[in-house]
C-alpha cells in the first residue's frame, strides 16, 4: 500500500512519454491499478478511473487481447453482464486474429508460453462467467 501512489506516478509518466507503448500498456496498467487498489480513503482505487483507462487501452490498441480481456474482467467484477455480452463476439475475433498474427521470434517466449496460456485461460473463465445466469435475489418476505 505504501508504494501504490508511486506506481501510479510511474504509470502516468510512462503514459505521458508514449501512451501506445506495449500495446497501450500504460493505460492498461493504470486501469488495472485503479481496479485492484482499495478505494478512498485507504488508497487510490476508483471504478471510474479504472473504466476510463481500460477503455482507453482498448481504444489505443483494440487488437491486443490483454486490453480487451482486462476490460471484460472489470465489467464482470462490477456485475455489468450486458457490457460483457455485448463484446464477447469481438473479443473472440481479436483472440483468433492474435493467434495468427502474434507469432514468430518476437512472440516466441511470451505468446507461445505464458501470454497465450494466460489469455486462453482468462478467456475461458470469462465465457463461463458470462454464460452463468444471475439468480434474482428473493425478498425475505417471500421466503416465509
Amino acid at each position: 500500500m505504501k508504494i501504490v501512489e508511486e506506481i501510479e506516478r510511474e504509470f502516468k509518466a510512462a503514459r505521458d512519454l508514449d501512451a501506445g507503448f506495449d500495446f497501450a500498456g500504460p493505460e492498461r496498467n493504470l486501469g488495472l491499478l485503479y481496479l485492484d487498489a482499495p478505494g478512498w480513503p485507504m488508497s487510490i482505487g476508483s471504478r471510474n478511473k479504472a473504466r476510463q483507462h481500460l477503455q482507453k487501452a482498448v481504444e489505443l490498441s483494440p487488437d491486443f487481447p490483454d486490453n480487451r480481456l482486462s476490460l471484460l474482467e472489470a465489467y464482470l467484477k462490477w456485475g455489468e453482464k450486458k457490457s460483457v455480452d455485448a463484446q464477447l463476439e469481438s473479443v473472440e475475433a481479436v483472440l483468433a486474429a492474435a493467434r495468427k498474427k502474434l507469432t514468430g521470434a518476437d512472440w516466441m517466449s511470451s505468446w507461445e508460453d505464458w501470454d497465450r496460456e494466460d489469455w486462453e485461460r482468462r478467456w475461458e473463465r470469462l465465457k463461463s462467467k458470462a454464460a452463468e445466469t444471475v439468480k434474482p435475489v428473493e425478498s425475505p418476505k417471500n421466503q416465509e
